[in-house]
Order: C-alpha cells, then structure tokens, then sequence
C-alpha cells in the first residue's frame, strides 16, 4: 500500500457508492496518511481503469462481484476482508442512510476498522485526533486473508449523553462546542463499531395509557390496596394489571395495527414496564407470583424505592410470555421485550420457561460499582437466572452514568460483569449513557467501547492497549489510573453510606456529595503521577499532549470538588458573592477547555443544577454570560 514514503496502491470505490463505502473509503485513506504521510488517492472504478497501482476495493464494485462477493447474500453489518497479492477487498451490507447515524447498517465501515484495528494497530481512546493513536510506519503492507465476518452483537449501543439539558446552561458548552463534542464523539462510537443490525424500538410502554384508556379500562391497570385502578394520585405514575390477558392482546392489537404488511426486519413488541415498581395487588397478579428469595433486597439500602416491596419478578415473565404467545399465531417471529426493573429484577423463582422469542433488558435499580464481591456475584446471578429461562438478554445498565466529573474507576469489574453476560447468551446492548467524561474516566469508557469489538478480551489487554499510546508514558499512566481504581474500590462502603446521608441519587445529583467523596488531600498524589508522566515524554509532542489531556480533567475535577463543598445543597453556607465567584471560576475553566474534549460539560451542568446552589446568572445562554 506504501513504501518509502509514497503510495502503491490506489483505493477504489463504485460508480454509485453507498454513503458508507464513500465514508469508509475516507476514513482508510485518512488513517493511512496519518500513519505514514501518504495519501491514498480515492478513485471511482470507471475512473481507476487505467490505473496500474495494486487496487483496494472498498464497498460493493464490479471488481467484488467478478471476485464472487455478493453483498445480496451478506447478513446485516457483515463484511467480507479479502487480500490476495493483487487486490483488496473490503466489501460489506450497508444501508443506505447516514454513515454515522446508528441506524444505518455499515459492514463495508466494520471491515475497513477491522484491517485498521489489525494490521495497522490504530486505537481509538477518546473522540478527537488527539485520542486517534496511528502507530507511524513507512512502509504499510496488508496481509493475506479471506474472511468474513458479523458483529457479536445483534446491537451495541452507548448511548451517547448529548440530551442533557439544565436550567443554568452557562456551566455547560457553547453552542459550539456542543457541536465539535457531538460530532468527535458520533466518529468515535461508529469507530467502536456501535450500531445495529436491524431497527428495535423499546422502552416505558405504557405511559399514556391511562390518560387514553383509564375511564374505559381500569381494569388494565394497577390495582392499589385501597381497591381503586391506576395511579394514586392524579398525573402520578402507575404499573399494569400485567395478568389480564385482556391487556395482553391490546399490546399485539396494537403493535400489529402500526406493522407495515411489507415489513422485513424483525417485529420487536414493546413490553417493558413503566418507570415504577410493579405494584399491581389484584388477586390474579398475586397468583403469579413465586416466592421471594431470601436475598431479594439484601443490596438494596433502606431508603430505596426497593424497600419493603413485593417480589414480582414471575407475574411479569409470565406477561411477556402471554404477549408471545399470541402474536406468534400471526407473527411467528415476534419478539417481545421487556426489562428486568426494580422489583422485577431479580431472576424469577418459580421455574417459568421462557424462549427466544423474548428479549429481556437487563436493567437493575441498584448494583453501582465498585460492588463487594457477594454483591458482584449476585448481580451476575440474577443474568443466569433470566437466562435459564430460555429468554435472550441484553445488557441495559445505567452504571455509566455514575461518578460526575470525578476519577471514578471501575474497569476491572465492569470487564468481569460483561465477560459473564456474554458467556451466558448476551445478545446486545444498550447502555445508558456515554456522560464523556474521557479525561478522568478514560480507563472505564474505553473497555466499554473496545468490549463490544473484542468482547472476550481481559481488562489488562485492552487496557495495555490505552496506556500505549502514552509512549514512555505508559507505565506511569497505568500507576495513576491504579491509584484512581484502588481508591474508587476502597470507597465503596464510604460512597454508599455517604450517598444515604446526604440523600444523594447515583445518576441525577452526583455533584452534590462530590467533595466528600474527592476532598482535596486525594488529589495529591494523583498530581504527583501525572508530572512524572509528562516528565517521561517531555520530547514526545503528542504523548505529552495526552498526558496533559489527563492533567486537564484531573484539574477539572479538582475544581469541582472545591466547589461542590462550597455550594452544595447538602449543606452549603455560602454566601450569593461566594456563589458567583465560585461558579465563575468553574465558567472559566470550562470556557478555555470546551474544545479539549476533556469532558461533557452539558451532562455536568444537568447534575449540577440539582446538586448546588447557583446564581441567577448561570440561567443565561452560556454564549451571553459574561
């Protein structure tokens, strides 16, 4: 492809190419470039005739059809990687739409990451150039092979956390370093290869219901101790009457009416429960019921929603199941989905067998990490325990929006978590969310990204493979993010207790205990590894860019945590000067570094605006405030 500093090789593309050949074509010649100074000339087939130079074929092409690839005969997102010594191959099912939007199959993209990620070593740690790590080569040749190749996953998503939004958007980005973060990270996760093989819709199924369907049918809705249906008080949350097989044909009904007659993709039939308990006391849903396990609430704290709540884990697997049934008397192929949730979530006891045809998001309300070890086995019980049922599971965790800004690490026992799911049938995911805290987080998001490539791969692998693209750096960099995780499992009985006392939730209000959790002397010797980091590599241009990258967030966090304990709601004094030149400060910072990419700074003002007390000021657009 290259050799002594110029190109040998010419990549060719359709006349008509796909989006995704085009972009894929694109994303080659730009890594290869950034490996080796040579820019590899993109040409259409038509054009590329009369061109002697060895031919990378990218996308579907007259070439790949000679060559007896047939994208027709592909499955959704697979790809052929052919390399002979006179061609190359790079041929996949792709969609027709964005290259970058989740939703369009991109197999020919996959293949093209596939030989970067292999033959070239290219890592992707964080979104931007600066976290794009080419190994620099003046010679690049590609290997014999023939393969091909689907995704692990049926769907591999993190979410991407670009919805938050506060009521003091001063604290968070510019409108345009909203864009550039969006954008660098939307490359990133299509780089990761998160996507889907075929559209599926799910989430809180029911949540107009009883504004369209309560006066005619209260029976389809919980029934309260006190005897009447539906919430307790009005626009209140409420769960389903889930025994009614009445309301279990409703949900076919109308899934079925909104179905295109033509449709090819799979039908997934929205089944998941509503935000809230399962609290339906009706004598019927009571039958369903199995008995309770000894240690169904044993990792639930006294103040959860969980305390003191009825286990109903078998009247919802035999809802889904009923729902099942019938659609498969005229969809076969049919699949419902609904969560393992709050009082639900714990694997049923009553030996209902479930099957295929019904798929469970794993979703507990409690569960954050670091976990003790009991508890970490229990949590991975309850997944063996779903899948015993003959259902298939995908992992749906909020675990990833823990932490704030703060040098929160977990990645050893998150690996251990996902290694298990997939040994025990996981067939997607859907974690929510990316809140792109990539410059104290960094060890924690990129296992994540990198497992659903290279699901089977140990923690230290994939992280060897972060800490080399820190140069001569490295080892101090693994020393600093060993600290941080040592320190985070350490904390866990503290994080808990603490999170109790100052009535702090995990994922919506993490600011508000942060200094407690980060007071200031923790920071020091994180400080101290980090110079000697930057010391390592003060030749290197672009290992000392990143280590200050990390130096950037672990000031950040820093900030936050002196502020936190100024301002917070769990027992701030300070007083409305304090306020602002405390809030300002943090303005500051976030203006200078917005384009650094250091960290999602719209999620941060969201958690903020319910941790602290604020000014008046931070009400502004933040591109007014002064």
């Amino acid at each position: 492809m290259v050799s002594d500093g110029k190109p040998q090789a010419v990549i060719v593309i359709s006349d008509k190419p796909t989006r995704v050949a085009r972009y894929a074509a694109e994303e080659l010649a730009h890594h290869v470039q950034k490996a080796s100074g040579v820019k590899l000339e993109v040409l259409a087939e038509a054009s590329a005739k009369a061109d002697t130079r060895s031919r990378i074929y990218v996308g579907e092409s007259a070439a790949a059809r000679e060559a007896g690839i047939d994208v027709t005969k592909l499955s959704p997102e697979t790809f052929v990687l052919r390399i002979t010594d006179k061609a190359m191959f790079i041929v996949g099912s792709d969609g027709g739409g964005e290259p970058l939007e989740s939703n369009t199959q991109a197999g020919t993209l996959w293949g093209v990451y596939e030989w970067l990620d292999r033959d070239m070593g290219v890592r992707w740690l964080w979104p931007g150039e600066l976290g794009t790590h080419v190994p620099k080569s003046k010679a690049i040749t590609a290997k014999n092979t023939d393969e091909t190749t689907s995704p692990q996953f049926f769907q591999r998503r993190l979410r991407p956390g670009s919805g938050f939004e506060s009521e003091h958007p001063a604290l968070g980005f510019t409108t345009e370093g909203a864009k550039k973060f969006g954008e660098e990270q939307a490359v990133f996760l299509r780089r990761h290869r998160m996507g889907r093989s075929y559209p599926v819709s799910y989430g809180h199924a029911f949540t107009d219901w009883w504004d369209k369907d309560g006066k005619a049918h209260p029976e389809w809705f919980q029934k309260l101790p006190s005897g009447k249906r539906g919430p307790n008080k009005k626009g209140g949350r409420f769960s389903m009457c889930v025994s009614n097989p009445d309301l279990e044909h409703e949900v076919v009904a109308r899934w079925a009416a909104k179905r295109p007659a033509d449709a090819k993709n799979p039908g997934f039939i929205n089944a998941c429960e509503n935000d809230i308990l399962g609290l339906c006391t009706c004598e019927n849903c009571r039958a369903l019921d199995g008995p309770a396990p000894v240690d169904y609430l044993k990792f639930y704290p006294a103040t959860s929603k969980m305390a003191g709540s009825r286990f109903v884990s078998d009247r919802y697997a035999h809802f889904w199941l009923g729902i099942q049934q019938i659609a498969a008397k005229t969809h076969p192929d049919a699949t419902v989905v609904g969560y393992a949730y709050f009082n639900y979530f714990s694997a049923p006891t009553s030996g209902i067998k479930l099957n295929s045809n019904i798929l469970i998001g794993y979703c507990p309300s409690a569960g954050w990490f670091p976990r003790s070890e009991e508890e970490h086995a229990w949590m991975k019980q309850q997944w063996t325990g779903w899948r015993d049922t003959g259902a298939r599971l995908f992992m749906r965790t909020n675990h990833l929006l823990d932490g704030y800004c703060m040098p929160f690490i977990f990645a050893h026992q998150f690996t251990d978590e996902f290694h298990h799911a997939v040994e025990h049938g996981m067939v997607a995911t859907d974690y929510d969310s990316l809140t792109g805290h990539w410059a104290t987080q960094g060890p924690n998001l990129y296992v994540a990204s990198r497992l659903h490539v290279k699901p089977k791969a140990s923690a230290d692998d994939l992280l060897a493979e972060y800490y080399a693209a820190f140069g001569a750096a490295g080892p101090l960099v693994k020393n600093y993010f060993t600290y941080w995780e040592d320190y985070t499992t350490r904390s866990g009985d503290k994080i808990n207790k603490t999170m109790v006392e100052l009535e702090t939730s995990r994922w919506r209000n993490w600011a508000k205990a942060s200094h407690a959790l980060y007071p200031q002397e923790c920071f020091t010797p994180a400080d101290a590894l980090l110079k000697q980091a930057a010391d390592a590599v003060k030749d290197d241009e672009v290992a000392l860019a990143r280590v200050k990258f990390l130096q950037l967030g672990l000031e950040h966090a820093k900030l936050c945590s002196r502020v936190s304990s100024q301002l917070t709601l769990a027992g701030s004094t300070a007083t409305p000067d304090q306020i602002k030149k405390s809030v300002d400060e943090v303005i500051t910072f976030r203006r200078a570094n917005e384009r650094s990419g250091i960290s999602n700074f719209n999620h941060l003002a969201w958690l903020e605006d319910l941790s602290w007390k604020l000014s008046e000021e931070t009400k502004q657009a933040p591109d007014l405030y002064p």
